[in-house]
Parts: structure tokens; C-alpha cells; sequence
């Protein structure tokens, strides 16, 4: 395989990434409007619709990855759940008036968008050259995303009938209090809601940890890069010095040298310039 037939499929796989990406926040858009128009359970929504094309395209997307692979059999088995993520599980239950619960149903419209967050999680490892701030990233893009669609769906199942929750911003306080495990004055009273409550607080507990980790890394690699730099300025000091040090020795030497050699060897004299020897 030569370089351009390699930079043309890493530019193409990156693209792609890119368009997945873009249409799981299309996904997310049409979700939340659902959500806060209170029509999260009236059946074939306009969420249905957009599903159900977003979802094509991951199908699409996938295949064309499987193209372009350089082992097709291990990409296909490494990579099998985003097809399972790619199904349009909403479109498919409201077409064929199959009987699930109300909560089942909900839940299942979230799986295409974490399909498009395993696209965001390789389009980042793709750009982001250093290695620790491309997992820093990573993981704030899935804590925000955990937090947010644990807001929605806490509003949505809590909505009517918990009277702490009247309006998404109550939500947004619950979430807020739940995942720094300060504590809410908001208690869920539905099972998806205290199923919410507990998943916020471990997410909480466990990725304040690495922003705290992530910033320590930070900091000591600007300190050893400052050191580094102090370094370096004392060494090209030290060596400034001794090359002057050393030309003006050499300096000295060879004027030294040059002073002996006159003294014992003096200049020649004129015979006319010679005076005469006096008689006896």
C-alpha cells in the first residue's frame, strides 16, 4: 500500500467520522425538542423519522469503513456493535406495533447516538496527536453527554408526576447536585429516575478523579518544560562563557608568544647605520 492510497483512506475515514458525528447531534437536537415539547411518548414522532435516516447512514458508514480496511475480517468483528447501535430500533417498534413498555421504548432511542459517540471517540484518537489531552477530551465529552441525557430522561419519566420536577431547569439542579454527589433536594420517585439518580453519582465519583489527574499532568509537564528551558539557558550561558573564556586565552597566548619571540630574536641592523668603533 503506498503513502497516497494510505493518506486518501485516512482522510476518508476521518470524514466519515466527521459526518457521523454531525448526525448524532442532529439525533440529539430532534430528542431534546421531543423531550421538552412533552411528546417523548406519542408514538411516531418526528424523532421516528430522523432515526430512521441517521440510522441508514451509520449503516452506510460502516460498511464503507469495511471497504477501506486494511484487515476487513478484524475490523468486522472489532467494530460488530456499531452495527448493533446502528439499528433503528424506534422506527422498526412503531412500524411493525411491537409491544414494549413505554420506558423500553425511550430508553432504545438513545442507542444510535452513542453510536455516533464511539464516531466522535475515534475522530478525536484521529486529530488529537498527544495522546493524554485526546483521552481528556474522551472523557468530557462522555461525562457531558452522560449528564445531559441523564437530564432528559430524568425530565421526561419525572415530569407530572415527581411535583419537585416542573420544568427541565429542576432537572438540571438535580443533575448538577447528584453527579458532584453533593446531594439533591430532589428525590425521584419512578424506578428510572432513582436508576438515573444512582448512575449520575458513580459517574460523578468516577471522572472528577481524572480531571483532577489530567490537570496535575498538566501542570507538571509545564513545570518540566520550564525547567527544561531554564536548562538549556544556563547550558548555552556556560558554554558562551567558556568560548570567550577560551578566545581570550588564545588571545593571550599568542600575544605572549609573539612578545618572547621579539625579545630573543631582535631585528637586524643597518651597517650604514652602525656607529664607528672608537680608537685607542
Amino acid at each position: 500500500m503506498n503513502n497516497t492510497e494510505s493518506r486518501w483512506k485516512y482522510l476518508m475515514a476521518r470524514t466519515l467520522n466527521l459526518f457521523g458525528v454531525l448526525a448524532s447531534l442532529v439525533l440529539i437536537v430532534s430528542i431534546s425538542f421531543e423531550a421538552f415539547s412533552n411528546s417523548a411518548f406519542t408514538g411516531d414522532t418526528i424523532y421516528t423519522k430522523i432515526q430512521l435516516g441517521v440510522c441508514l447512514y451509520f449503516l452506510l458508514d460502516f460498511f464503507l469503513l469495511l471497504i477501506i480496511a486494511h484487515d476487513r475480517l478484524r475490523f468486522f468483528f472489532k467494530n460488530f456493535v456499531l452495527i448493533v447501535l446502528s439499528v433503528p430500533y424506534s422506527y422498526l417498534i412503531t412500524r411493525f406495533s411491537l409491544d414494549f413498555s413505554s420506558e423500553v421504548l425511550y430508553l432504545l432511542r438513545f442507542l444510535p447516538i452513542i453510536r455516533g459517540g464511539a464516531a466522535l471517540i475515534i475522530l478525536v484518537q484521529m486529530v488529537v496527536s498527544n495522546r493524554v489531552s485526546g483521552l481528556f477530551i474522551t472523557y468530557l465529552a462522555i461525562f457531558f453527554s452522560i449528564t445531559y441525557f441523564e437530564t432528559l430522561i430524568f425530565y421526561v419519566f419525572e415530569s407530572g408526576i415527581n411535583p419537585l420536577v416542573k420544568s427541565y431547569p429542576d432537572a438540571l439542579w438535580w443533575a448538577s447536585m447528584t453527579v458532584t454527589t453533593v446531594g439533591s433536594n430532589i428525590i425521584p420517585t419512578t424506578t428510572i429516575g432513582k436508576i438515573c439518580t444512582a448512575t449520575l453519582a458513580v459517574v460523578g465519583m468516577t471522572t472528577f478523579p481524572i480531571f483532577t489527574a489530567y490537570i496535575t499532568t498538566v501542570i507538571h509537564n509545564l513545570n518540566d518544560r520550564q525547567k527544561k528551558k531554564q536548562l538549556a539557558e544556563k547550558q548555552a550561558a556556560y558554554q558562551q562563557a567558556t568560548e570567550a573564556a577560551r578566545q581570550a586565552t588564545a588571545q593571550a597566548t599568542a600575544a605572549t608568544a609573539g612578545t618572547t619571540a621579539s625579545t630573543a630574536h631582535p631585528p637586524p641592523q643597518d651597517p650604514a647605520q652602525t656607529p664607528p668603533s672608537s680608537q685607542a
